[in-house]
């Protein structure tokens, strides 16, 4: 060995020895986890590709839900701390066999801590109404394939418990007690009441109240304190209550004959909002022909519930087909602005612009806490 190996024999040695004494003297990193603030009034989920989590107030992203590709729609449940999201999910990504679960994922840590399998029937209708509870124990989760059904499933015991064929009926919209509600193909609604082992235990149709080929609701309706609020492709407004059966109110209507001859429509996706603290019905608004349902709206119409009164119309930047209001007694309207792909947040009362959301992109779906 020569002199020269040598000394850079002895600088290597050195070298490790003092590395191994640095690495003793760093402390090892210990994985931490954050937790969420608690929801407030002015948050809200928005529902694409992704499930993220919106402060209205300051226009920051709260975080993140776990969701599957075929996640239409999310319940919360505040007192369990839990955010419930059905999906479908393939063993090859987007092929192969296919599992449908209803995720449990905490209010806090957005981590999943659950999941309960269902039938391989969820509906990919990407709908408000394609999850919601029944009762304190229970949600339905509607399938549709394309027989339509209702699952059921016990979140305090977390289990499947069956399900329920629903011919001609779709859709799960809460009632009291443990009831659920739906919209009927023959222009009626229908009334399932569950047991307290989830099983179905009586079954009510109501009277017929619209004509589908004429002059049919959406099948998008918005909660009221003692009822929901249905509209139909022709403006007219519906107010459901339900006791031991169902009562339908007699109609109003959105438009005026003025209205009317200059072919306004109510169209959309997620197309009127409803905030009962200050009273007000808003609604998207477009002029366009009979079969305009689905047409964005280019405005939206602030109404006086109650006295069935129009107060602002508001001129928007761009079409919108999604809308949603906060349910606090200072209520924030949120637009979606589809080409602009950020979320406009307003005072709803006013409608005045508040911020603007760029990073919200352009969801399908608004939820609000």
């Amino acid at each position: 060995m020569t002199a020269e190996c040598s000394v850079a024999n002895i600088f290597c040695a050195l070298f490790i020895v003092l590395a191994g004494q640095a690495m003793a003297e760093i402390e090892p990193e210990e994985m931490g986890s954050m937790t969420m603030a608690v929801p407030q009034p002015h948050w809200l989920i928005t529902i694409s590709d992704s499930a993220s989590i919106w402060d209205g107030d300051t226009g920051e992203m709260q975080g993140k839900v776990n969701i599957s590709d075929y996640t239409s729609g999310v319940a919360i449940d505040r007192e369990r701390g839990l955010i419930y999201a059905p999906g479908s999910y393939y063993s090859r990504g987007t092929y192969g066999e296919r599992t449908d679960v209803l995720v449990f994922t905490d209010l806090e840590t957005l981590a999943p801590v659950a999941e309960v399998v269902v039938p391989t029937k969820l509906a990919a209708v990407f709908h408000r109404a394609v999850i919601n509870p029944v009762g304190d124990d229970f949600i339905g989760l509607y399938n549709m394939t394309p027989a339509m059904s209702v699952s059921i499933v016990d979140v305090e015991k977390q289990l499947f418990v069956g399900e329920i064929s629903t011919a001609g009926c779709a859709l799960v919209y809460p009632a009291p007690g443990r009831r659920f509600m739906q919209i009927c193909g023959d222009g009626t609604l229908q009334l399932i009441t569950l047991g307290r082992d989830g099983r179905e235990t009586a079954r009510l149709r109501s009277e017929v109240f619209f004509d589908p080929e004429t002059d049919p609701v959406f099948d998008y309706a918005v909660p009221k304190d003692d009822g929901w609020i249905l509209i139909s492709f022709a403006g007219l407004v519906y107010e459901v209550s339900i006791d031991d059966e169902i009562t339908i109110s007699e109609p109003w209507s959105l438009l005026t004959e003025e209205d009317e001859e200059e072919s306004w429509r109510i169209g959309g996706h997620e197309v009127f909002a409803y905030n009962s603290a200050q009273d007000v019905l808003l609604t998207l608004m477009h002029q366009g022909d009979e079969y305009g349902h689905e047409d964005p709206g280019t405005s939206i119409w602030a109404y006086d519930y109650s006295n069935q009164r129009r107060g602002y119309q508001l001129e928007l930047t761009e079409p919108t087909a999604t809308i949603a209001v906060s349910a606090d007694e200072a209520p924030l309207l949120y637009v979606v602005a589809p080409e602009a792909e950020s979320l406009e947040v307003r005072n709803a009362v006013t409608g005045r612009l508040l911020r603007t959301i760029k990073e919200a992109g352009s969801p399908y779906l608004l939820q609000r806490f």
